[in-house]
Formats: structure tokens, sequence, C-alpha cells
């Protein structure tokens, strides 16, 4: 897929970059989104890379909404990326000593579907879910982000494996490809309730701040912060600052050297 031009810049403001990402969409977060980069395109950002669950929490097909699905191409065709974020958004099961349970259980919600699991067991989700963005609704799928931004070593290996040019967690951006890891920490909300809302606002305002001499930033939307008008206000003004210092809105794929092409996996081996 081909790039926009992003136009003229100083060196500085090529070096200082922002990705925005919207997180958890599928059918029923599809107009939040929508709302989302409507907005943030008029502070600027014209680049989001939108993070699509392929059946989320057991749901049918994404690519079944055929609005969704025609939305999605129109986003692209704006500008924006589509990559790959789980399968299912929701772990089968959690295992493992006390640590692993509490990240599980309570750091993820158990939605860290990628964060306890086997190769052979990602090398089929991935596929699964590589065959219904890319091959059924026609997406351009290069890279991949976990739920929570957690995943195995089995299941970096993978998505290395299948093709993915890239993934992601809290604190980098992998390029599986090239062996190659970029620093770009991450602000993000916690919403699940009300005394998370409260407290992320203010995490968030200092943890910007501490981030700003950070070459890469990257702020990550979920659906959920939209319920409170408050967190809503307070991601815009994070956008607005990282954009007034300078730095220039990217997707995720413009990190990957060259053009990559979409990843696809064979029908065949799906049945």
């Amino acid at each position: 897929m081909s790039r926009p031009c992003s136009g003229t810049s100083t060196k500085a403001e090529t070096k200082r970059r922002l990705i925005v990402s919207f997180h958890d969409l599928h059918p029923g977060s599809r107009e939040t989104c929508d709302r989302f980069i409507s907005r943030v395109a008029d502070l600027g950002v014209e680049r989001v890379t939108l993070l699509a669950v392929p059946r989320w929490h057991g749901a049918n097909p994404i690519s079944d909404d055929r609005a969704c699905v025609h939305w999605m191409h129109k986003a692209v065709e704006a500008g924006h990326e589509v990559c790959l974020h789980g399968f299912y958004h929701r772990a089968d099961e959690i295992s493992g000593g006390p640590f692993n349970r509490l990240v599980a259980r309570h750091y993820t919600a158990s939605e860290g579907e990628f964060f306890q699991i086997s190769r052979e067991k990602a090398q089929d989700r991935l596929r699964r879910g590589l065959a219904i963005l890319g091959q059924t609704a026609g997406l351009p799928i290069i890279g991949f982000t976990p739920p929570a931004w957690l995943m195995s070593e089995a299941g970096r290996a993978a998505a290395k494996a299948l093709g993915l040019h890239y993934t992601t967690t809290l604190g980098k951006v992998d390029l599986l490809q090239h062996e190659e890891t970029i620093a770009a920490p991450t602000v993000v909300y916690s919403c699940r309730n009300a005394w998370r809302r409260i407290v992320s606002r203010g995490w968030v305002r200092v943890w910007a701040r501490l981030q700003r001499s950070s070459p890469i930033l990257r702020i990550a939307v979920h659906p959920g912060d939209f319920i409170d008008p408050r967190v809503e206000r307070s991601l815009y003004r994070r956008i607005e600052e990282a954009l007034r210092s300078g730095r220039r809105p990217i997707a995720y794929q413009d990190l990957v050297p060259g053009h990559p092409d979409p990843v696809l996996v064979d029908p065949l081996a799906l049945s």
C-alpha cells in the first residue's frame, strides 16, 4: 500500500514522531472509532493505526459485517492503517504462579490472549485472523499487536514465521523481519472503573511529560476511554500537546523499512 506524502518538515520534526492508535476495533466499536479519527483529523492527525479484532470475544467474524468492512476500506484509502489485534481478544485459560495469575486476571482483565500462548495455537489464530482481515475482508495487513501488549516468545516466533513485519509491546515496536526493536513509550488510560479513571488522568499527564524527549511517542486509545467525558478531553489534550511539541503523526507501518507487502496466508492451510 502506498503511503501518503508527509509534506515538508524540519529535521527535528522528522525525528520526533507520534503514533496514535485505536484499539479493539470491531463492529460494536466502529462508530466510536469513526468519531475519534474525525476528531483527531481536526487536530492534525490524519494517520491512525486501527487495531482490529477478527472475532471480538467469540462473535462472528468482523468480515461478516459488510458496513464495517466498507468503513475500514474507506479508512485505509484515507491514509489510516489496519493492524491485526489478537483473534478473540480473550484468554482461554490462565496458568502459572501468583504473578502470572495477577497479570492475566487483573492487569489484562482476562483478555491477554497471547500472554501464555503456545506456538501452535498462536500460529493458528494468527493465520485465521489474517484470513479474515486479509483474504476475506481484503485489507492490507502487515503488523500485529497482541491484546494488552503481552505475547509469549512462542507467539512472537509464530508471528515472525508467518511474515508479519512488526509487533508491539507497551514500550517498544519490534520489527520482526529485521530483528530490531525501537523504543516507543505508550500513553494509555485505564478506565475499567471510576477510581482508575481518576488516577489514570493524572498519571497520564505526568507520564506524557516524562516522555517528552522520546523520539517516538505512542498514544493508545480504547473504546472505554469515551465513557467518561473527562478522560476523552484529557486524551485530546495529550494529542494536542504532542503535536504542539513538533511531533509528526505516523502509523506503525511507517517504521518498517521499505514498502512491505501485506501478509497473506494460504487458505488451504486453514482447512
